[in-house]
């Protein structure tokens, strides 16, 4: 009888121990499902932001004022009057993305503000010699950018210290 006993003792402390070990084993699952959407979502929000920043200098390259305004804030916007377009888009003729400092932000699904600085070159026609700090010809520009989410997308809310390099 007291065999039966330690037996049944040890059945049931071996399936106390698997029951644990598989809890635990499921706890560490989630864990880690958590930490993959978390990320997952950190790439994709930091993608939507370059995928803005890019929109922005292939507007400038291609002087296309729907995409310019897209990933502008209602504030920002222009049109094909306004002094932004007539002294500075129309006079580009080349602009390419250089690089970012994304890989140095972490963005989670409830940010609603982010700055980034930016890397672009910016060429303009031979004979023209824009005004401020522009130079005629090629410009390698560093600019911070600040992004604002506006309805899951991101908008450009300002671009300052545009620094020619």
């Amino acid at each position: 009888m007291v065999k039966k006993q330690d037996l049944l003792f040890l059945v049931i402390f071996g399936i106390s121990i698997i029951l644990l070990l598989s809890l635990n084993l499921y706890i560490e699952k989630e864990k880690q499902a958590t930490k993959d959407e978390e990320l997952s979502t950190e790439l994709t929000e930091e993608q939507n932001v370059q995928d803005t920043v890019r929109f922005y200098i292939t507007s400038l390259k291609r002087q296309d004022i729907e995409k310019y305004n897209s990933v502008m804030v209602d504030d920002l916007k222009i049109n094909t009057s306004s002094l932004y377009f007539t002294k500075i888009m129309t006079n580009v003729t080349d602009s390419k993305y250089v690089g970012d400092n994304l890989s140095a932000i972490h963005l989670l699904k409830n940010d609603r503000r982010v700055s980034i600085k930016v890397k672009y070159e910016i060429t303009f026609k031979e004979d023209y010699n824009p005004e401020g700090i522009y130079n005629e010809g090629r410009n390698k520009c560093n600019v911070l950018i600040d992004l604002i989410k506006i309805d899951k997308r991101w908008a450009i809310k300002k671009v300052h210290n545009v620094q020619i390099v």
